[in-house]
């Protein structure tokens, strides 16, 4: 088994069980609250002080019993590890399917991670499939995924 770059990821190279470089990332409400700010457009709206994400009175009473991060983070923090292990031309025209599990909270710290699962040709492609983990610091699982790398 084998940790793979992406200075060296090639088809022929890769093989089934190669694992992912480990990404390692700690969320804040810091962090939270900046992904929602830079990912507004315009003002801010009226209901700003309403965010289940960053408002942490509001988000007591929610489902999570406090701010989580977004979903759309977690799969660009995986996005980011498989940049690690692919170029990131390929990793940009991947397909990934991701399931959150647990919530990823402000004080966790996740370490992602992948393996290889299986290598094909279809269609005149080259594709290679990687099962993704994200597993914080208790040992939960947040996050997995499934992504499908054109090679």
């Amino acid at each position: 088994m084998t940790t793979l770059t992406a200075s060296k990821a090639t088809f022929d190279s890769i093989q089934v069980g190669d694992e992912l470089p480990k990404l390692q990332k700690t969320e804040s409400q810091v962090t939270i609250n900046n992904y929602t700010a830079l990912n507004r457009p315009g003002p801010p709206p009226a209901t700003v002080g309403k965010n289940l994400h960053t408002d942490e009175e509001y988000a007591k009473e929610g489902i999570f019993a406090g701010t989580v991060n977004m979903g759309v983070v977690t799969c660009a923090y995986m996005t980011e590890a498989l940049q690690l292990a692919f170029p990131m031309n390929n990793v940009l025209r991947s397909t990934f399917a991701m399931r959150a599990l647990e919530p990823f909270r402000p004080g966790d710290v996740v370490t992602f991670s992948g393996t290889v699962l299986a290598k094909r040709e279809e269609n005149g492609k080259r594709l290679v499939d990687v099962e993704m983990r994200g597993v914080n610091q208790m040992g939960q699982t947040i996050a997995t995924a499934k992504v499908t790398v054109p090679l």
